[in-house]
């Protein structure tokens, strides 16, 4: 089965969910579990609890440094961006309400919507705008969005508009303001404790890794929006703890929910289970600077090493599509279609390391479910499927607290997951490009950082298509990033939480769950 989107065809990812097309974008969407009749109109009222899978005692509400998901989530319940992204990742007016780019895409402006206050009653400006924009790409910034946001010259206010200049044109500008770092904050705000934004809700209590509060703000600008009183999380990062508390009505909604439970969760017949393919995926990177991963041959032998299909089978439960040691997903309209799926192949494998000068290979793998749920027994998996491959593989087990910041980007083979940004150019460039901050195989290719630029540019789709299947093809090759499985995110809601859909951007509706929700 196959859907056709601007003459090329997407395949049907799994055998639980289903492909749907809207807006002229294609959209990973299934709902699994019993089917509820939800009413027609929203209606205000009601504390909406949600148990998240991450959470730690280091997060912070300051946006330059949110790193995983349950701070995006928390962002975008106290916030909003210049641009919202709706379900199939097109942009859509929020703070400002209307755009234009010049030809080239080296100009954008941005005009703000009137009449919008911060919780302290200001109204928000163009001013506050450039403020918040200018902190991610300043020179001491470690924000994730300053690897998108290379070639932006200046970010300035003309009166109501905010002007974004680029080096060289940057076509997907207006999808990047709506990334979940681009809050906007009033100018000169720095006191994270207090955080001050103009979203549905008001901060009321947080503390890392514990928990976070918020109460409706009644002044907020969106009347179609903000549903519920009053919004409170948990983060609950044991995946067996969190499907404890949806059953037991701790919480209303949870994130990914536990391959291995889910279906627990489905014979209960009094839930919503929500599943979406594209918005993530798992891998294993290895340090291209450091022996033997130097060696490309090397990185070719250990991804041949890789049994996907059985990755799938076992770990993710069906619950997924394999990866091809590229980031674009499946359901992306740049998905290259006629790069040849890498298939496990020990003889394959065997070839890459003589060619590479080598009998056998020794290597480790540091893995930790702090990574995922689910990665020390991926890690286990890669291990036997390796051994007839002549490679000896070793799973050094280490510990989840402080996983990414002691483990990751410093093990010279280590496990990793990440969220798919919007655009093929976002993840290249956050995460691919040469000397981007979260480059994290410290990989670099000429061709590659040359075509990353022209996609960037390029406003003609099939034009750009051209470009992106290019560069899908030689991080396939030449990467570090043995990319193996693009997992099903999978939310479950309680039967009276109405309003819950798949979305293309992120789990729990793009991580704006808690504007978008209400009770039944």
């Amino acid at each position: 089965m196959t859907i056709h989107r601007n003459g090329f065809q997407t395949p049907l990812l799994t055998r639980r969910g289903a492909l749907g097309v809207l807006g002229g974008g294609v959209l990973a969407a299934g709902t699994l579990g019993a089917s509820f009749a939800h009413a027609q109109t929203p209606k205000r009222g009601g504390t909406l609890r949600i148990g998240e899978a991450e959470g730690g005692t280091s997060d912070s509400l300051d946006p330059t440094t949110y790193f995983t998901y349950n701070m995006y989530t928390v962002g975008f319940t106290l916030g909003n961006t210049l641009v919202e992204l709706d379900a199939n990742k097109q942009p859509i007016p929020e703070l400002a309400d209307s755009w234009e780019g010049s030809k080239d895409a080296k100009r954008w402006v941005f005009k703000m919507r009137k009449g919008v206050e911060f919780h302290n009653g200001k109204t928000v400006t163009a001013a506050d705008a450039v403020w918040s924009l200018n902190r991610h790409i300043a020179a001491d910034s470690k924000s994730a969005a300053k690897g998108f946001l290379a070639g932006v010259s200046s970010i300035r206010a003309d009166g109501d508009n905010v002007i974004i200049e680029h080096e060289t044109g940057d076509a997907d500008i207006p999808i990047i303001m709506g990334d979940y770092h681009l809050l906007i904050v009033p100018e000169g705000h720095d006191d994270w404790n207090n955080f001050v934004g103009s979203g549905a809700y008001v901060l009321d209590r947080f503390e890392p890794g514990v928990r976070f509060s918020a109460t409706r703000n009644p002044n907020y600008w969106k009347p179609d929006r903000g549903w519920v009183d009053s919004v409170e999380m948990l983060f609950i990062l044991d995946p067996t703890a969190r499907a404890s508390a949806l059953m037991t009505g701790e919480v209303d909604v949870i994130d990914r929910t536990d391959n291995m439970i889910v279906d627990r969760i489905k014979a209960l017949n009094k839930f919503q289970i929500i599943e979406s393919i594209g918005t993530a995926f798992h891998e294993s990177v290895m340090d291209t600077r450091a022996a033997p991963f130097d060696n490309a041959d090397v990185r070719e032998a250990v991804k041949y090493a890789i049994n996907r299909d059985e990755l799938i089978e076992k770990i993710y439960r069906g619950y997924g599509v394999v990866g091809n040691d590229h980031p674009v997903p499946p359901t992306d309209p740049f998905f290259n279609l006629e790069l040849p799926q890498r298939p496990y192949d020990p003889d394959k494998a065997r070839w890459h390391l003589k060619k590479a000068g080598l009998d056998s290979l020794d290597i480790s793998l540091s893995a930790a479910d702090g990574a995922y749920a689910g990665a020390v027994d991926t890690a286990v998996l890669m291990q036997a499927s390796a051994a007839g491959t002549g490679i000896n593989l070793t799973v050094d087990r280490v510990p989840n607290d402080s996983y990414w910041s002691d483990v990751w980007m410093k093990k010279p083979y280590t496990m990793s997951a990440w969220g798919v940004r919007p655009t093929p150019g976002m993840m290249f460039s956050v995460a691919f490009a040469e000397n981007a901050p979260w480059n994290e195989t410290f990989w670099s290719n000429d061709r590659f950082n040359e075509l990353l630029v022209a996609g960037k540019t390029q406003t003609d789709f099939e034009k750009r298509k051209e470009i992106y299947w290019e560069m899908q093809e030689i991080v396939h090759r030449d990467g570090g990033n043995a990319l193996f499985a693009f997992p099903a995110e999978l939310d479950s809601y309680a039967q009276n939480v109405q309003g819950a859909t798949t979305d293309a951007v992120a789990r729990l509706m793009g991580c704006r769950v808690s504007e978008r929700v209400w009770f039944a």
